[in-house]
């Protein structure tokens, strides 16, 4: 009867354990068919999420690696850099968005690097198994705290407490006590002080691990996802990645010993009953302080393994996110041409536009002045050409049908505001701007300046004469500028250096019509007296003003 019933709850128990595997693989198999539903409906669309750039950044911040350019924030706020990020970002990963991020802020100079960017890209758009494979992996580095992965890569992560040393004697100290004990109980009434010390440290301690209870799982299911990565989709250069993988093993196996929870306060170590005793021992030998400063330790002194993980992560990504923005948008690659005051563009257009009015635009020898009035477009092409070359020079991608430039470094004068809080006029904002551009035209490097309306805040005839100056210095060697005006008579000025182009309206049944087509020569028209008409102007005002024109 005894037997029966034995073999009866071992029955029952097979059951319930069985169901429970049954049950916890089909939420598998459902989280995983949920998370590729997800990859196939995202794929050649802008992402519909929140962004959190003050995270976003951070690797361009900590990386330390010095590229061929970076973006200066006069021409991040000049092109909406943010608002274009959005646009561009098809990364799974957080490590793949940081990594994205600053690649666009910091165009580079290697075409060669960029070709191979583009094939991995090619090879992955055409494989959509393949691909797909690779961002299930990817995808379990979406969470946000893989933005705290970055943190690990500075260089120091954490300061040893000046009496940490000390803590071997008490650990002595314990040790000698516990093990007189079995001949001398009485002294266990000494291990008192020692143990509420050692409890004491050990809660301190907490505070210190919980800087890493983000940062330190997320690491760890790096150095996973770069291990079943590495099977399918091996690197180029396997080596480095294995050694990395190699290196980090340590660090793996021995985190698992900090208790890392979310609050990791004494009510919730003790709520824990299984693990009290395991809790005990940590407080008793101090194992959790231990660990963290080894651990610390090793990361501060292999972070390059750490690097080297994150960018092949983030490159796999990168490429992804570059197939899946071609896919969703009419693209060309570029084309770079020795150096030389030349580029080329046909059907150029704006990606953040809905229908953008595409253009052609061709610089070969001299730079580009371009006249117009407001709203014709001529600040939404400054920005386009601008927004295409850095995109040729990060992602070897350009919203146009063909566009084929040098290796520039890029520099712009778009959107100034008065710094008012600073005691800083416009034109004074203005003046240090240029300052700027003409140290860089100073540099050497063939420099791309994009420029809208020079010296706006002064009168007209110190800013005709400072711009023609201007203009006529940073077109210098091989330098292409590409500036807009409302000066017609900077046409005259500079016809020598500069090719003309112009933006305009047209006026039909008393409504204005833009076309926002760029044509060659210079404005002839001019309707700014006509616009306060159609806008119901007093006679008085339109006649005066016509009389003064003339």
């Amino acid at each position: 009867m005894i037997s029966y019933n034995i073999i009866l709850y071992l029955a029952a128990g097979f059951v319930i354990v069985l169901l429970a595997f049954l049950y916890a693989r089909s939420r598998v198999n459902r989280l995983r068919k949920k998370r590729l539903e997800m990859i196939r409906e995202s794929w050649g669309k802008p992402k519909n999420e929140a962004f959190l750039f003050d995270r976003i950044d951070k690797y361009a911040s900590v990386s330390g690696e010095k590229e061929f350019h970076q973006l200066s924030n006069q021409t991040i706020d000049d092109i909406d850099f943010y608002r274009l990020f959005e646009f561009l970002d098809r990364t799974t990963s957080r490590i793949g968005q940081q990594f994205l991020f600053r690649k666009l802020i910091q165009p580079g100079s290697n075409s060669d690097d960029l070709k191979r960017l583009s094939e991995r890209a090619d090879e992955l758009n055409g494989n959509a198994s393949l691909r797909e494979s690779i961002q299930k992996e990817l995808i379990r580095l979406n969470n946000n705290n893989a933005y705290y992965i970055t943190s690990l890569m500075e260089d120091k992560l954490l300061e040893k407490p000046v009496w940490f040393n000390y803590l071997f004697l008490d650990i002595l100290v314990v040790v000698t006590l516990l093990g007189l004990s079995f001949r001398f109980p009485i002294l266990l009434l000494f291990l008192i002080i020692p143990v509420i010390i050692n409890m004491i440290i050990h809660y301190w301690n907490k505070s210190n691990a919980m800087r890493f209870v983000k940062s330190f799982p997320q690491l760890n299911l790096l150095i996973s996802i770069s291990e079943r990565m590495m099977k399918i989709y091996p690197n180029q250069n396997p080596g480095d990645i294995e050694k990395s993988i190699k290196d980090l093993s340590s660090f793996k196996r021995n985190s698992t010993i900090l208790n890392l929870t979310q609050t990791g306060d004494i009510r919730d170590d003790l709520s824990q009953i299984g693990l009290y005793f395991v809790e005990l021992i940590k407080i008793f030998f101090l194992v959790e302080i231990f660990t963290l400063f080894y651990l610390i330790r090793e990361l501060e002194t292999k972070k390059s393994s750490v690097t080297t993980l994150y960018r092949y992560i983030g490159e796999i990504d990168t490429a992804i996110s570059i197939a899946s923005l071609r896919a969703g948008s009419k693209t060309c690659r570029p084309t770079f041409i020795n150096n030389g005051k030349s580029l080329r563009a046909v059907s150029l257009y704006h990606p953040l536009i809905v229908n953008c009015v595409e253009n052609n635009i061709t610089v070969n020898g001299k730079s580009v002045l371009i006249t117009g009035s407001n709203m014709s477009g001529k600040t939404t092409f400054l920005r386009t050409v601008m927004i295409n070359s850095i995109l040729a020079q990060t992602l070897y991608t350009c919203f146009a049908e063909e566009f084929n430039a040098p290796i520039l470094k890029q520099f712009s004068s778009i959107r100034i505001d008065d710094s008012l809080l600073e005691g800083k006029s416009y034109y004074y904002e203005e003046v240090n701007i240029m300052a700027s551009l003409i140290e860089e035209a100073k540099s050497g490097n063939q420099n791309l300046f994009i420029l809208d309306e020079v010296f706006k805040g002064t009168n007209t005839v110190e800013r005709i004469a400072s711009a023609k100056a201007i203009l006529s210095y940073l077109n210098g060697g091989n330098n292409i500028v590409i500036v807009s005006t409302h000066d017609i008579e900077l046409s005259a000025l500079l016809n020598q250096e500069y090719d003309l182009y112009h933006f305009t309206e047209t006026i039909e049944d008393q409504q204005l019509h833009f076309d926002h087509m760029i044509k060659p020569g210079s404005l002839t028209t001019r309707n700014g007296i006509r616009i306060l008409e159609l806008s119901g102007y007093p006679k008085e005002i339109i006649d005066e003003a016509k009389r003064l024109s003339s």
